[in-house]
């Protein structure tokens, strides 16, 4: 899952919300970061959405259906597709109009400076000004997201190409995400 699917998958207060869009930001033990104790709850909640998401038997068989090269970061791919896909069936996930959704959460982030993670402080003007929560929304957003990852993994794997390599599977990209995202929706309810 990417940032529109971690926040609408955290759980209903700022400090968890906070967590759950710096998770990929916090590397290693929590301990070595000094966050509010919500937060890290929050952080700990996104691994555990992470980890349900990657070990989903359909996330595997989506994966798999990457060609050659590909293959290796499909994971990342299908993170930010999924974005994607959340934006164009927002309505079946959540009661809020996206717009309405995505303004309250970054209005939250600017409201808690406080505790926010110092990752997130230096990325969170930007991402604001760019409405990075809805950026997957359109294919010109995923490519755009796509070449920037591609730029700080090592080893030259052509992220941005990655969706041409799965072009013709696209339906079945989008009734995956379906079934992972509504069932991931039901186990974190009791998380």
């Amino acid at each position: 899952m990417n940032y529109l699917a971690h926040a609408l998958l955290a759980e209903p207060y700022e400090h968890s919300l906070i967590g759950n869009i710096a998770g990929d930001l916090i590397k290693g033990p929590l301990a070595r970061h000094n966050l509010h104790p919500r937060v890290a709850q929050g952080v700990r909640r996104h691994r555990a959405i992470d980890a349900l998401t990657d070990s989903h038997p359909l996330h595997r068989e989506l994966r798999a259906l990457f060609p050659g090269v590909h293959r290796r970061t499909s994971g990342i791919v299908l993170d930010v597709l999924f974005d994607h896909f959340l934006c164009a069936h927002w309505e079946r996930f959540c009661v809020w109009q996206l717009d309405e959704f995505t303004a309250g959460v970054y209005a939250a982030l600017r409201r808690r400076q406080a505790p926010l993670p110092e990752p997130l402080v230096e990325r969170l003007d930007g991402w604001v000004s760019a409405d990075w929560l809805r950026v997957c929304e359109t294919r010109s957003g995923l490519d755009a997201v796509l070449l920037r990852l591609e730029k700080r993994l090592s080893g030259g794997i052509p992220l941005s190409e990655s969706l041409d390599a799965v072009d013709h599977r696209w339906a079945r990209m989008e009734q995956g995400f379906h079934e992972i995202f509504g069932s991931i929706q039901l186990q974190t309810q009791g998380m």
